[in-house]
This record gives structure tokens, C-alpha cells and sequence, in this order.
């Protein structure tokens, strides 16, 4: 899940025009629901005022106490203020932007100092794109999040923490019975953060898109969030590619790691991948392990967060040639064994180019 960003001042502007789409996700009804599948608390803090079910997992993971506790308080039906959503996405999403000049929040918003909370995560999201630069200078940090805009910074997030690859199906949910108060430049955000079930709006088919939202509507909303981009991107992505360059098949294996933790891939042998050529049929016309020699002791790699191993190789035109007019797809391998990710044993197929 974690992002780490490295921005410099040149490239900040060009960042900032790029990152003016969204798609997804959104909010979560002020009536009763059950939060998804709840996992072990990240916040070291235990509130006394969580009495409903349906935000209470959200806010012990997401109700950062940097950011809302009062005591021991949640106060889950308060307005949450524009910086304290900031702040709490940003913790959620684990967005780390490294800079190479200091940055000065004023030259963004004027009613605010780096000095200010929440100036430096802020400034992180808009790099980020999921908060827009507002064009009046002006962010407003105390004042409460409306609904729909909660809903606009929650796809904004989802299309950064997908990296825009978010699927949304082509379908016209039902309309809430307050649409025509939904601001034209949000609707088509609440039309996906629905489709996505990220919003259901409130009671009686409400949406209530100018009024606050809650601390306990923003941090469900906030998990939905999270879990659905656990979904999307999972946190181990293995892929192949397989193209035709001037006579010779160039194949590679990509294992790239999008989650917090190191992955190992153990080995019994100095073996670490294989690639077959396939043609239409599935039938295997080369197999690159069948000429190749290994070490017989156990070896093994670590993939860092955020890091990725990629393995390629090239088929000459002496091996190409005689079954290029065949090849039609590859098989990538990964010829070992992992406990941190399921390794698919039937390979990785990807079309020749």
C-alpha cells in the first residue's frame, strides 16, 4: 500500500495538472451497517464513546489519536475539519512524499503557514493528487468536509492508489433522492464511489451531499477505501511480457512488491525462473531451462516494499527463427517457493508482441 513520491519543485506543477482526475470511492450511511471484515486495531488507543457497530472497527484503525482524540474520546458524530480528513487519509493511505527543495504550503493556500497542522500533509496530498488546489487560494482547514466533497477526495485516492487502473463497471446506479443537489463537478464521483459501494448515503435514500460529514462517516468511508484498493493491487503482482525485437523473443518475469513487508522467495536450486514458448494450441515449442545447468544448494532473494525483481531473457534468432511463425503466447515461471505470497504453479501467460 505504501507510496513513496519524490518531488521536485520544477516537476510539482506539472504533477499538479496531471493529477486533476478521480475515480472512487466514498461514504457510508448514518444509520447502521457493518463495516467489512475488521482487522487487528493500528491505533494504540481504546475510545469509550465507540458504541455503534457499524464505525466502530473503522475508527479503532483509522480514528488516529494524533489526529481526533480528545482524552479518550472519538466523538464520532462531530464534523470532521477539512485538515483532520487530510491528515487521516494521508496516515491511511501511508503517502510519504520526499522533496528536493523545502516546500512553502502559502505559495498554495494563502490562509496558511508551514508552520499550521497538517500544512506538510497538505502539501503531500495535493503532489499526490487527491486534494485539488483550491483555485481561490484559500483551503479553509478548520471548516468541516461537505459530504460530497469527502466523496471526491476519497476517488481521488483511489485513482493515486491504483494508479487509475480502478475498474468501474458501466452502469447508472439509482439516483439518491437529493441528487439534484449534488454539485455537477462531484457527480460523477458519487456515480462511482456508489457503482464501487463505497457510499450509500444516509436514510430514506439520502445523500445529503452540502452537509458535514462525521468522523464516523469519514473513517468508514476510509476503510472501505482501504480495503478495496487491497483488492484491486494486491500486494504481490507477478507479471510477464513477452515481444518480437529485430528477429529475437525478449521474455521477462516482473515480481513487484506493493505491500509493507520484505517478500522471500526461497529456491532448492540456483534455478529462480523459467520461460516457455507456446503456440495458439498450448503446445510448448521451447522450454529455457531444457539446455541449462544449476547449482544444487538452496538459495533465496528478498523484494523489498515497493521494490520489484524482474528477470529477462532473449531468444536468439538461432532458436527464434525455426518456431517464430508458431509462438503465439509465453509462459513465465517462478521456480521456487514463497510462505509471504501464493505462487501460481501453472505460470504466468502473457501474448508474444
Amino acid at each position: 500500500m505504501k507510496k513513496l513520491i519524490t518531488a521536485g519543485v520544477i516537476v510539482f506543477a506539472l504533477l499538479l495538472s496531471l493529477a486533476a482526475s478521480a475515480v472512487t470511492a466514498s461514504d457510508v450511511p448514518a444509520v447502521s451497517e457493518t463495516p467489512v471484515d475488521a482487522e487487528e486495531a493500528a491505533v494504540p488507543v481504546v475510545y469509550t464513546d465507540l458504541s455503534e457497530d457499524w464505525y466502530k472497527s473503522a475508527a479503532e484503525k483509522y480514528g488516529f489519536p494524533e489526529v481526533f482524540a480528545d482524552g479518550t474520546e472519538f466523538h464520532p458524530d462531530r464534523p470532521i475539519t477539512r485538515v483532520e480528513f487530510v491528515r487521516m487519509l494521508c496516515r491511511a493511505l501511508d503517502i510519504t512524499v520526499n522533496y528536493f527543495a523545502p516546500t512553502d504550503i502559502s505559495e498554495y493556500y494563502t490562509d496558511m503557514t508551514n508552520g499550521d497542522i497538517g500544512a506538510r500533509e497538505i502539501y503531500d496530498m495535493v503532489t499526490a493528487g487527491i486534494i485539488d488546489r483550491n483555485l481561490e487560494g484559500e483551503f479553509e482547514p478548520a471548516e468541516p468536509l461537505t459530504r460530497e466533497e469527502m466523496i471526491h477526495y476519497i476517488m481521488n485516492a483511489l485513482n493515486y492508489a491504483t494508479d487509475g487502473k480502478c475498474p468501474v463497471l458501466l452502469i447508472m446506479p439509482a439516483p439518491f433522492a437529493d441528487d439534484a443537489s449534488i454539485d455537477e463537478a462531484y457527480r460523477g464521483d458519487v456515480t462511482n464511489a456508489v457503482i464501487l459501494k463505497l457510499i450509500q448515503g444516509r436514510e430514506n435514500n439520502m445523500l445529503y451531499p452540502k452537509d458535514s460529514t462525521t468522523r464516523a462517516e469519514a473513517v468508514v468511508v476510509a476503510e472501505r477505501l482501504i480495503e478495496l484498493v487491497k483488492r484491486l493491487v494486491p500486494e504481490v503482482e507477478v507479471t510477464a511480457s513477452a515481444k518480437v525485437n529485430n528477429g529475437t523473443l525478449e521474455m521477462s518475469l516482473v515480481i513487484e512488491n506493493n505491500g509493507d513487508d520484505t517478500v522471500t522467495i526461497d529456491h532448492s536450486y540456483g534455478k529462480y525462473y523459467d520461460f516457455n514458448v507456446l503456440d495458439s494450441s498450448g503446445e510448448v515449442l521451447y522450454t529455457w531451462v531444457s539446455d541449462k545447468v544449476f547449482i544444487t544448494v538452496m538459495t533465496s532473494y528478498e523484494i523489498k516494499p515497493g521494490e520489484k525483481a524482474e528477470f529477462t531473457e532473449v531468444l536468439g534468432s538461432e532458436i527464434f527463427e525455426p518456431i517464430k511463425d508458431k509462438a503465439a503466447f509465453v509462459t513465465a515461471y517462478i521456480a521456487g517457493f514463497s510462505e509471504d505470497f501464493e505462487i501460481d504453479r501453472n505460470g504466468y501467460v502473457t501474448p508474444i508482441f
